[in-house]
């Protein structure tokens, strides 16, 4: 599938409209100054073995493949191609590590079975982009965050409001990295529990993957609306404000709606897309 050279493209032009209010009010925050110097030490002591010790390397040699997907993404979205390692981890999470100054990306070899070449384009985009936005310092640390008591939970709720807010700029890239709402839609409901090669049924192309989100997200607010007693609600906002990671369904809507605006998806790829991979 050919796809356009985003040239000249600004992270400004597509970051998610929260990112920035919430990434400013919990940097002010005493309480997640703390915990960042704290997770910045162990983040540091941590780095160097993982890398040598737990993660193999990987290059064009031993996984050419998948090195052209990193390379084709790098080229799309202009970021100079990260080291990559390999784990065995089963997460489906590409993950990009370090500090803002040195990026490299840990793959589980989870995705490397689980995930068709479409949908390993959009989780890359997703990894690469984290690298573009200068996300990666504070997403490591996010791995170290502790937890476990009052005062340590509401710093966090103010950080994790952050991570959500920087997930969906993420997701936004890795959509303009794949240029496949059909592949970014899949690896969404892979979050839902519905493995790849059970999603591919369901839709292939972007058209299809649009009538099919549509619907679902239809049949959810429907089933929200059943349930929505106050203790629910109460519960869905705690879950929102305390989890690392947000809602999964709250994540494809987010996604959903900016492919669909006027001034989204398709207006990024009008301003920058001139040459085709």
């Amino acid at each position: 599938m050919p796809r356009l050279i985003l040239r000249g493209l600004k992270v400004s032009e597509f970051i998610h409209p929260d990112e920035l209010m919430n990434k400013q009010r919990a940097e002010s925050n005493p309480g997640v100054q703390k915990l960042i110097a704290k997770a910045t030490e162990w983040c540091t002591e941590l780095l160097e073995p993982f890398t040598q010790g737990t993660f193999v390397k990987i290059n064009k040699s031993c996984a050419p493949d998948f090195m052209k997907v990193v390379s084709d993404v790098c080229t799309i979205l202009e970021v100079e191609v990260p080291e990559v390692y390999i784990c065995h981890l089963m997460s489906k999470d590409i993950m990009p590590m370090g500090t803002d100054q040195k990026s490299y990306l840990v793959v589980p070899d989870f995705v490397f079975s689980s995930f068709d070449n479409e949908m390993l384009y959009y989780n890359v985009g997703n990894a690469i982009t984290m690298i573009k936005a200068d996300h990666v310092g504070l997403t490591t640390l996010a791995e170290y965050m502790p937890g476990g008591s009052i005062f340590i939970d509401a710093p966090k709720m103010v950080f994790c409001a952050y991570l959500h807010a920087a997930d969906a700029t993420s997701d936004r890239g890795g959509l303009l990295a794949s240029q496949s709402f059909a592949a970014s839609v899949r690896s969404h409901f892979l979050e839902l529990g519905i493995p790849p090669k059970e999603s591919k049924k369901l839709f292939t192309t972007d058209a299809e993957a649009e009538i099919f989100v549509e619907h679902y997200l239809e049949e959810h607010k429907k089933i929200l609306g059943k349930y929505n007693t106050i203790f629910n609600q109460a519960a869905r906002q705690f879950q929102r404000m305390s989890y690392i990671e947000a809602p999964a369904n709250k994540m494809l809507r987010e996604l959903f709606n900016w492919y669909r605006d006027s001034n989204g998806y398709r207006a990024v790829l009008a301003r920058h897309g001139n040459d085709y991979l």
